[in-house]
């Protein structure tokens, strides 16, 4: 019992747990909702295998791409694979089976969501970064409480005021360069003005940024209905689709963060990548 419950303390997925907490501790998610940290642990995991896999969705295109690494300890899933009470794991659910097939292999999951949404060097620091160069404050829209030591200013959404107004249309043309996409959405009041402060949130930002006053809103998506209101009052709204707002951070951020602090620890050799195959599943056509 003794030397299991060492090899447990020592396994990859307890080194990227503990690492995890240098970066966005999951107390900063919101757990009254979501389901972060651990979701599969492997049971014969290997010490020596230290790749692990960056992603958005765990799709079983991910899987494959996963199983077919040559030493994968782990796949960092952004959203969480599990996010509500299963009755069964079986073959027959694409999902399951590849939660199986991982955790056969020796390769387990784990997911930090919103801890990395409201950590302060997070993805909404990150969806805002082209306009920090003009911005007179940048705060969170709902700050977190309590605030772990070293993660002061943590928490959900970002708005920023700009220390000059800028077009519409240049914001979008910032957003879309931010973000790699060729086109987003666009919705306008009846009256347009310059933009002089604007409220971003990664994903379905709408229950966030609702009673946010900023003059422009950015996030993935939206319902029709919460667009109309916000363009009632006179706000602009620009939406990406869901995870166009957060799989360019993995890249752009967490793949060096992540590889550097797990290197620091005792043992060397870790290398994180991001998947190749993770993409978001609307295109336009």
């Amino acid at each position: 019992m003794a030397a299991a419950a060492a090899a447990a303390r020592t396994a990859p997925i307890q080194v990227i747990k503990r690492v995890w907490e240098r970066i966005a501790p999951l107390s900063l998610a919101e757990t009254s909702w979501d389901n972060v940290g651990i979701i599969v642990e492997a049971p014969f995991p290997s010490a020596e295998a230290k790749q692990v896999l960056l992603t958005i969705d765990l799709t079983p295109a991910v899987c494959a791409e996963a199983l077919a690494l040559p030493s994968c300890s782990a796949v960092i899933a952004y959203h969480p694979p599990v996010f509500r009470a299963l009755k069964q794991l079986t073959l027959s659910d694409p999902l399951q089976a590849s939660l199986l097939k991982l955790a056969a292999r020796g390769i387990s999951v784990f997911s930090p969501h919103t801890s990395l949404d409201a950590t302060p060097k997070g993805i909404n620091t990150w969806l805002v970064e082209p306009f920090l160069p003009i911005a007179a404050s940048s705060a969170p829209v709902e700050a977190s409480s309590p605030v772990p030591e070293g993660f002061e200013g943590a928490g959900m959404g970002k708005v920023v005021t700009l220390k000059q107004s800028l077009p519409v249309d240049e914001v979008v043309q910032l957003v879309k360069k931010h973000l790699g996409l060729a086109h987003v959405q666009l919705a306008t009041p009846a009256t347009a003005k310059p933009i002089s402060s604007i409220a971003v949130c990664a994903g379905s930002g709408g229950s966030v940024l609702r009673g946010v006053k900023a003059d422009l809103l950015i996030t993935g998506e939206m319902s029709h209905h919460e667009v109309l209101s916000f363009i009632a009052n006179g706000q602009s709204v620009i939406l990406a689709n869901h995870s166009n707002t957060e799989r360019p951070y993995l890249a752009a951020v967490l793949r060096g963060w992540l590889e550097k602090e797990l290197n620091a620890e005792a043992e060397k050799g870790w290398e994180v990548i991001v998947s190749k195959v993770d993409a978001d599943p609307l295109r336009v056509v």
